[in-house]
């Protein structure tokens, strides 16, 4: 009995040092204890019980007519000693206390679905989630004009991904418009459940991040509504690579952001007209109106200029109206002062982080509705107009010229295109309307009237 309670507490230490390495281990995010590693500990457990029993039984046998019993006793005493040994030797675990846990696929979010086919915003989804799928994509860039429905495309994303694959864990994270790293840090932990309530250092959170990213494995991290670019390694974001499966994708309206955060851009574009036509119908219901409301609807639907925001948010507002008079006034009044649209376009406006870029920007509202407007000679307009910083000579006016529009064309206020072989530039309809109204408010440029100057 001797031999077998010494055994008995070299396996308890055994048991002790176990139970110790997996509350350390088990500090570290998608790890499970084995199977295994729990059968052994609750087969030490009932070992350790029966050993007990066997010595309150050794206390109770006393004097030759126990001789029986002491037999008996000493035979389970060479079993239990046999037990401790196999278990001692079980426990070993040269493949370790824990495993990895298959990705939960992170939260489904309700959203907009979009569906699959021959559409825009199909198309748009598509081109993301097959960088998502490329092995050499590390880090996606989703950007476009505000309320293109870039949110809504990674919605359908994170769904796919929760709903449709295993392959990944997704990290979703709302960045904040007045964007700092210490909030975003402060995002990231929560989304990955990590303790940021004590106030360490810049330095230190992005240590503890860095540390507790590192541990997943294969991750998506979305951050949406990006403004500004910023270090990975400032925050505590490890790099995404082949080696480590992780990838990065934001959403942002700048195209400058994607390239400095070395981003695959994808760009997502407007609906067509039908599209936009049969989205918005689709809302309100044009089965529930009036014939003579229906062709008002459409004209309404026109006014939306194909922006996935302004078409649900003006559509929402009219479900369930039949009064042609309504229908009338909301096509009379402007789509972009609608109090949402509103704030989402001039925010790209406000961002512009010099009053030099909202002048140039403003001056584009003075040409009329839909006019494609030649590089050069918009320069040249503003040049004239005393919008440039004065410089030595008019090759570096014009070279400062292009950088503040390909800025204005970074941040998805104008539209580049090509016309006749030359370089231009193009309005959306509610991006100048946002403009005319900002204009209005507080007056710069004189805007000629034309049929189109209002929608």
């Amino acid at each position: 009995m001797k031999s077998l309670k010494r055994k008995i507490r070299e396996l308890g230490s055994l048991e002790d040092d176990i139970n110790t390495e997996l509350t350390s281990a088990q500090q570290q995010p998608r790890k499970r204890q084995r199977k295994v590693v729990k059968d052994w500990l609750r087969d030490v457990r009932t070992l350790k019980r029966e050993v007990q029993t066997m010595q309150r039984r050794q206390q109770e046998v006393v004097g030759w007519k126990d001789f029986f019993s002491r037999v008996q006793l000493g035979k389970r005493v060479m079993e239990k000693i046999k037990q401790v040994a196999d278990l001692k030797e079980k426990g070993n675990f040269s493949n370790g206390l824990l495993i990895d846990m298959l990705p939960t696929g992170g939260w489904f979010i309700p959203s907009i679905t979009i569906s699959s086919g021959e559409n825009t915003s199909a198309r748009n989804m598509e081109k993301v989630w097959k960088c998502l799928m490329d092995d050499e994509v590390r880090r996606i860039g989703v950007f476009g004009m505000g309320g293109v429905g870039k949110t809504i495309i990674m919605h359908n994303i994170n769904n796919r991904l929760v709903v449709e694959t295993c392959e990944f864990d997704v990290i979703w994270v709302t960045v904040s418009r007045k964007f700092n790293i210490r909030n975003l840090q402060r995002k990231i932990a929560r989304a990955v459940n990590l303790d940021f309530s004590k106030n360490d250092d810049q330095m230190r959170r992005a240590s503890r991040l860095h540390e507790t990213l590192s541990q997943k494995k294969r991750y998506v991290l979305i951050l949406d509504n990006l403004w500004e670019a910023f270090p990975l390694n400032e925050v505590g974001i490890p790099k995404p690579t082949r080696e480590n499966g992780c990838k990065l994708v934001l959403t942002t309206r700048s195209l400058e952001v994607c390239r400095m955060m070395d981003c695959r851009a994808v760009k997502v574009e407007l609906l067509t007209e039908e599209e936009a036509l049969n989205l918005f119908l689709s809302i309100v219901d044009v089965h529930q109106i009036t014939p003579e409301v229906q062709g008002i609807a459409t004209k309404v639907a026109k006014e939306c200029s194909c922006l996935p925001l302004a078409i649900v948010t003006t559509a929402e507002s009219m479900k369930g109206v039949n009064d042609i008079h309504q229908w009338r006034n909301a096509l009379n009044i402007s789509i972009s002062s609608t109090e949402e649209i509103w704030y989402r376009l001039k925010f790209s406006y406000s961002h512009l982080e010099e009053e030099k870029f909202q002048h140039c920007f403003l001056y584009c509202a003075s040409y009329p509705k839909k006019h494609i407007i030649p590089r050069e000679e918009l320069i040249k307009h503003w040049i004239a107009g005393e919008l440039m910083t004065k410089m030595n000579s008019e090759g570096a006016m014009l070279d400062q010229g292009h950088t503040v529009l390909n800025k204005l064309i970074s941040a998805c206020l104008l539209e580049s295109l090509t016309e006749y072989g030359k370089e231009c530039v193009r309005m959306h309809d509610l991006i100048r309307a946002m403009a005319l109204k900002i204009n209005t408010t507080s007056p710069r440029f004189m805007v000629q009237a034309d049929d189109d100057s209002t929608i």
